[in-house]
């Protein structure tokens, strides 16, 4: 059962590098950006809470499009009963606009991979039962720069899938390699 999850991660990224490789041939490619970021995840579940959100980011330029990898995770999400996490799989599309020239909004819509784990026994290696879907992402990042590589931010996420909607805000850092 856990190797199905592996199997569609697998191909989404053979898929996104393909698809990255072919735009690189067609037109100029820029690599555009990594962030990392943490914060607070939850899901619309019965016994949800807030748990830990990590999320990693990995954008290219090609013309005023922004093409990401994008990569969210929700950690130690139930209360009053077993553990439960999220990881998202994402490849979305995005624009930005510069609203000072040190402030700049981006937004994101996608579609990905969505695995939620929950445990069902006492022993988590071997009672976890992952489910997983295709997701939607939705996210925006608003980015101050106090440098020109270097942006500071908040970046609230969503993903509206079949198993359960997740919900993410995270303080990113980013560094812009152009």
């Amino acid at each position: 059962m856990k190797s199905q999850p592996l199997r569609l991660i697998v191909l989404l990224s053979f898929l996104i590098l393909t698809s990255t490789s072919l735009l690189a041939q067609d037109q100029k490619l820029k690599i555009h950006a990594l962030s990392l970021g943490a914060g607070i995840a939850t899901a619309d579940t019965d016994n949800a809470k807030s748990g830990l959100g990590i999320n990693l980011d990995f954008s290219t330029l090609v013309n005023d499009h922004i093409i990401s990898l994008y990569l969210n995770s929700g950690l130690n999400l139930t209360d009053n009963g077993p553990n439960g996490d999220f990881y998202e799989f994402n490849l979305t599309y995005g624009r930005k606009w510069l609203l000072d020239p040190k402030l700049v909004l981006e937004g994101h819509v996608g579609i990905g991979l969505f695995v939620y784990d929950v445990e069902t026994g006492p022993n988590p290696f071997f009672a976890n039962i992952p489910d997983n879907t295709v997701g939607f992402p939705l996210r925006a990042k608003l980015l101050y720069y106090p440098s020109e590589k270097f942006g500071l931010g908040i970046n609230p996420n969503a993903n509206f899938n079949s198993i359960a909607n997740t919900y993410t805000f995270n303080v990113v850092l980013q560094y812009n390699f152009n």
